[in-house]
């Protein structure tokens, strides 16, 4: 996982496990004491959706779920990321590209949306993902034993 040409990889993928960790933290934080966000979470709580299967979330429910689905997410793709560095594939650089795309993408959406957390904290991953990409693979020399 952290033999030479594949670090940063692994750097990044334990990166994005942090992320998830930290998302989830802000996730659970109870919210700041203020009227008007009081207010906003009752009615997003009273304000149920018709659904198939009978299922009557309210929006909040919905805005909680996919808050959740973020952190999961990302600590699928920072483990994955993690298991691949560990293989035996003798380039992670589609990897990297791949990570550089989707994380890229995370970054321009939280950039839009001005979410500054996960803006901040996608921007370092996504950094450290574009040097794993970019930064030639060292190789062992052959007959080398480590």
């Amino acid at each position: 996982m952290f033999r030479p040409g594949r670090r940063l990889f692994s750097v990044a993928a334990i990166l994005l496990i942090a992320v998830a960790g930290l998302h989830t933290i802000g996730h659970f934080a109870p919210p700041p004491d203020d009227p008007a966000l009081r207010a906003l979470e009752a009615s997003m709580e009273g304000y149920r959706l018709e659904l198939p299967l009978g299922m009557q979330p309210s929006v909040r429910d919905i805005l909680n779920s996919l808050s959740l689905t973020m952190t999961v997410t990302v600590l699928l793709i920072g483990a994955l990321d993690l298991l691949v560095a560990r293989s035996a594939v003798a380039s992670l650089q589609p990897f990297a590209l791949a990570n550089v795309v989707g994380v890229g993408a995370l970054v321009a959406l939280y950039g839009y949306h001005r979410i500054s957390p996960p803006l901040v904290t996608l921007a370092l991953v996504w950094v450290v993902f574009i040097l794993a990409l970019v930064l030639p693979e060292r190789r062992r020399k052959p007959g080398k034993v480590r």
